[in-house]
């Protein structure tokens, strides 16, 4: 479905090292009242009217922590009353005691994303500066489960959780019964996490243990999804090729609408390796985070081989081998940036600490 975000707040109760929207970080004195840390006279009623009069079918509610708005209920049920077919609300759980999650599913909230990056209570705690707070997002996620709303767990990989990975997917399993899906990303070199890059996970370790995650998924019956925009590339799936939905990239229009400002933001910031060349991917990728290859190095970037099975479920790679071409990937650089690195500039990485951290730093900010 045609679909968009209202992103209502930046203000969030959590503060997870690698948020990618918390901008509002950076200000000296935060805006307060309704629509906080938002720019003044943001009319969320009137943006996502306008949403459904332009035909998106599906609206995101998000933040920060959109259950923080004081009029979140009320954007909810307009954006059932407009008729959005998918009313998703992206959250961190914190707030959904019984009663709100009855709120919630009874203004029209169809689908729940919610934030949980650790089934370990110490490394959730440390994840999110909280404390105390695990159970009741715990007790939440199956809230919302039991309201018959559509649950997807999101699942940020940083260094403090890539080896539970496994045990995470059990956890999920055991404790939510009835979710529909498993999202696991990457962590996005912006905002927060532009200030935290130390947390990347080496991909080395993510490639160890990412697979056997998705096979344990396969094995016990739960749905997964590896977002192909802010997920990992394509060589990290090992087997699971046919399970990511490669549209994001190369038809975001379809999922982003007329407006590819942040798609935009997202992929200008990746690069490819030499030896993506080989990929049989390559026309349907990015790469992955420049600053990461700045360091960490390029370890852990494998090309994928062409073979019949992939052939077969993704024919217009296939065609793009046998020299036919098709829509090229949209363009998100200016021009003269490079898109792959040269092998000289591979030699040189990972840069010494202080120097990557300058470099990742500036290209952050610039």
């Amino acid at each position: 479905m045609k679909s968009n975000t209202a992103r209502i707040l930046l203000e969030c109760n959590f503060r997870c090292p690698f948020c990618f929207a918390a901008w509002h970080d950076d200000k000296e004195k935060p805006i307060e009242g309704p629509g906080r840390n938002l720019p003044p006279g943001k009319d969320w009623f009137r943006l996502i009217t306008r949403m459904r009069e332009r035909g998106y079918e599906r609206v995101a509610i998000s933040g920060g922590e959109p259950t923080m708005h004081p009029d979140f209920l009320r954007l909810v049920k307009r954006a059932h009353e407009l008729g959005f077919k998918s009313i998703e609300l992206q959250t961190n759980g914190s707030l959904l005691t019984e009663d709100n999650t009855r709120r919630i599913a009874a203004a029209g909230v169809t689908d729940a994303l919610v934030s949980l990056h650790s089934h370990r209570e110490p490394i959730f705690d440390r994840i999110t500066v909280t404390e105390g707070v695990f159970s009741t997002v715990v007790e939440g996620i199956r809230h919302l489960i039991a309201s018959g709303i559509n649950v997807m767990i999101s699942h940020v990989n940083v260094q403090w959780n890539t080896a539970d990975l496994v045990d995470f997917v059990r956890f999920c399993h055991r404790m939510f019964p009835g979710m529909r899906e498993i999202l696991f990303f990457s962590m996005q070199p912006e905002a927060r996490g532009a200030k935290n890059m130390h947390l990347w996970p080496p991909l080395p370790e993510v490639r160890e243990h990412l697979k056997p995650a998705l096979d344990e998924c396969v094995r016990l019956g739960i749905g997964f999804r590896m977002d192909s925009q802010v997920g990992y590339p394509m060589c990290f799936v090992g087997g699971h090729e046919h399970r990511v939905d490669l549209g994001d990239v190369t038809v975001p229009n379809e999922t982003f609408g007329e407006d590819l400002s942040s798609f935009r933001v997202i992929e200008r910031k990746k690069v490819k390796l030499p030896q993506c060349a080989d990929c049989f991917f390559e026309p349907a990728c990015y790469g992955f985070w420049e600053d990461y290859f700045t360091l960490f190095g390029t370890d852990g970037i494998v090309p994928v081989e062409r073979t019949e099975r992939l052939a077969g479920l993704f024919p217009h790679l296939e065609g793009e081998w046998r020299g036919e071409r098709h829509a090229e990937l949209v363009r998100v650089r200016k021009k003269g940036q490079k898109t792959v690195l040269d092998p000289e500039t591979v030699e040189s990485l990972p840069l010494p600490w202080k120097e990557g951290r300058k470099v990742a730093r500036d290209r952050a900010e610039g």
